[in-house]
């Protein structure tokens, strides 16, 4: 059975079909980085290469005779996802004992990150940055509960957190995440200098049921726990060499958990 490309994928998983899609559109600069990736192949085998490249771009989409065709401004974000998996595997396959293009997951990582574009490639397949089911519910709610005076650094350290973890730097959004809900606490009227001075005056302001109060902690708990693998306290503080890096899906955790609270402590300190 074939491997079902990034937009197959996508669809199922958001709608449980393979029905239309509507599609956003690639920006010039991004399409222009990645076709700069595919021209920097082996001098040596390009002539081969890049040939073989659009016959199976042709095969499987059949939108152009020639490989650049699939990566100009304003192509379709999925199709243009689907051409990126294209070429990267096709990049892998050997030519003379030759590897077209060494490390090309890295180098689409590099790209995707240096154009804050939400998707990272993982052996051979691209997934978005999140999950769009939560950007809905949880993300957007939280943008709009912060939409008020008084939470501006709430608004800005959660916007940060957002930013970094669309470019897959775990840590920095990690940071940013604990910012956002230490900002907000304040913005609600919380008193202390840390969030878990914060939290405590939280748990002690009668705002919410008591079996609610401990809320706050366990974010923080969560947080500390993620940051802790790095064996630093903080991107503040540097990291130490060698020190683990934050899977991505853990680092989604946090951030949707402190996007939760702080559109829920919004609306319940209004």
């Amino acid at each position: 059975m074939a491997r079902l490309r990034y937009s197959d994928r996508k669809q199922l998983a958001e709608a449980g079909t393979l029905g239309d899609l509507t599609y956003d559109t690639v920006s010039d600069e991004l399409a222009t980085a990645t076709r700069s990736l595919i021209q920097s192949s082996d001098p040596a085998i390009r002539t081969t290469f890049e040939p073989r490249l659009s016959d199976a771009l042709v095969q499987h989409l059949g939108i152009g005779q020639s490989w650049s065709a699939y990566f100009g401004g304003g192509m379709s974000t999925d199709t243009f996802l689907d051409a990126v998996e294209i070429a990267a595997e096709e990049a892998t396959r050997q030519i003379n004992s030759r590897s077209p293009i060494p490390d090309v997951e890295e180098g689409v990582n590099r790209i995707f990150e240096r154009f804050r574009f939400g998707y990272r490639m993982e052996g051979g397949e691209i997934r978005k940055v999140g999950s769009p089911a939560l950007e809905v519910e949880i993300v957007g709610p939280a943008l709009l509960a912060v939409q008020r005076p008084g939470w501006e650094q709430a608004e800005r350290s959660f916007r940060e957190a957002l930013s970094h973890q669309r470019s897959g730097e775990s840590d920095d959004a990690l940071t940013a995440a604990s910012a956002a809900v230490e900002a907000a606490l304040k913005a609600a009227g919380m008193r202390g200098n840390t969030l878990k001075q914060l939290a405590k005056s939280f748990k002690g302001a009668g705002i919410v049921p008591g079996y609610l109060s401990n809320v706050p902690e366990l974010i923080e708990d969560l947080l500390d726990r993620l940051q802790a693998m790095r064996s630093t306290s903080g991107d503040a503080h540097g990291k130490a060499p060698g020190a683990e890096e934050v899977p991505a899906e853990l680092a989604d955790l946090g951030i949707h958990w402190a996007a939760a609270f702080i559109a829920y402590l919004a609306d319940v300190t209004e």
